[in-house]
């Protein structure tokens, strides 16, 4: 099939898929393009981006999460890839998800990683255009496919990450390989914030590449937002303490830091519990930081930003699945922050000399305790749906929301 017709072709399926909020592929890796390059910037579709100055660059994977189906949970995932009708491809991967996030809602941003040169390549350069994505960054890989990860499902919808389709190695896909190419300069002056999970630190190319874009950016008023990501099948068998002192240093450099209950226990060694019911003690982990986010599913999330800590008790939902959740409660701590006016300058601004915040209004206990209201309340709406991208709301559906769920108190 010709190349233009087979991506006009790619570009109507997802729109079939954006219309039912579900899309379903069971394809081969194998399908890929020839190149001359190994590695293709890709612009296809920059031009239809929301903004070619994006508020948040977020930085790693996409990828696509292949879900257990209803019928499969609570199985293994040897269980559920006997079939391929017990499992559904979604397009995904945390850094996408945060970026598609604050699009709809409203946030201009950019996404910055490398796909296969494949159809599912493809399927995801069009999804984030459709979104709203700046795409000017997007790499695409002629050697390598794109990741697919296996996640199977409890009885109550949690999910787990299981392995990689067909018994893959984590370092065989190609967002292990993005290349530093000092692009991202044309877009760092306009950032506001550039958004990390901790994932890619796993893969050495693409580990280095984010090191050379925050060196870059630290001669701007750019900050840096880190989401713990802590998933043993990206990283050796042997390699758990290693990944464990990387994760921690990276993650200190960052203005905030958000991680589940879990990961505390898991980075730092402060029990689940106590991370949830007492956030600064996460927080005196990152000296330098101006705010920890602790997450915790049904339990709610916790906080300590700006000298402030508290509790947010969890929406009632009826849960489909919980992937993204977390990536999008990220972008709905970033869009509150750019869309909150003057009381959130102070996170809106760096001294380029200095790794602290300059400071020049604090916001008041009550503007933090229902910034992370409304971003609980992004995340709560993302388990509605299955599909990390295909659930996330608006901010009209996310108003709506907060309104009727003050309305039953």
């Amino acid at each position: 099939m010709h190349k233009s017709k087979m991506r006009c072709l790619l570009g109507f399926v997802c729109l079939l898929w954006l219309e039912t909020r579900a899309f379903v592929i069971h394809q081969s890796h194998s399908v890929q393009r020839s190149a001359t390059t190994t590695i293709v910037n890709s612009r296809l579709y920059a031009s239809i981006s929301s903004s070619s100055y994006p508020q948040v660059l977020c930085v790693g994977d996409a990828l696509l999460d292949c879900i257990a189906t209803d019928e499969a949970r609570g199985w293994s995932v040897e269980k559920m890839t006997q079939d391929d009708k017990y499992w559904k491809a979604f397009p995904g991967g945390a850094n996408a998800n945060v970026a598609t996030a604050c699009a709809k809602l409203g946030t201009p941003s950019a996404f910055c990683g490398c796909v296969g040169d494949d159809a599912d390549g493809d399927l995801l350069e069009i999804v984030f255009s459709d979104c709203g994505v700046n795409v000017e960054l997007l790499q695409r890989s002629s050697q390598l496919p794109t990741r697919r990860v296996m996640v199977t499902r409890s009885m109550e919808g949690n999910r787990e990450f299981g392995g990689f389709y067909q018994g893959r190695a984590a370092h065989e896909f190609a967002d292990c390989e993005l290349q530093w190419n000092g692009d991202c300069e044309l877009l760092l002056p306009d950032t506001e914030w550039i958004v990390s999970g901790t994932l890619s630190l796993a893969f050495p190319t693409t580990s280095q590449s984010i090191e050379k874009l925050l060196e870059e950016a630290s001669t701007t008023t750019t900050n840096f937002y880190v989401d713990i990501n802590w998933r043993p099948v990206f990283w050796p068998a042997d390699g758990e303490d290693d990944a464990r002192d990387r994760i921690l240093t990276f993650a200190q450099r960052a203005q905030l830091v958000k991680m589940t209950d879990e990961e505390a226990e898991w980075l730092l060694g402060i029990p689940a519990m106590e991370a949830l019911e007492n956030p600064q003690q996460v927080h005196k982990a990152f000296p330098n930081s101006s705010g920890v986010f602790v997450t915790a599913g049904e339990k709610g999330a916790a906080y300590s930003l700006l000298g402030h800590t508290g509790r947010v008790e969890p929406f009632v939902v009826n849960v489909q699945e919980t992937t993204g959740a977390g990536d999008a409660f990220t972008a709905g701590i970033l869009h509150g922050i750019l869309s909150g006016g003057q009381r959130w300058e102070c996170l809106r601004g760096r001294d380029n000399n200095n790794t602290t915040i300059s400071i020049e209004e604090i916001p008041s206990s009550e503007d933090v305790h229902r910034l992370v209201q409304f971003a609980a309340a992004v995340g709560a709406l993302t388990c509605t749906k299955e599909g990390a991208i295909a659930a996330q709301p608006t901010i009209a559906q996310v108003e709506e929301f907060l309104k009727e769920s003050q309305g039953r108190q």
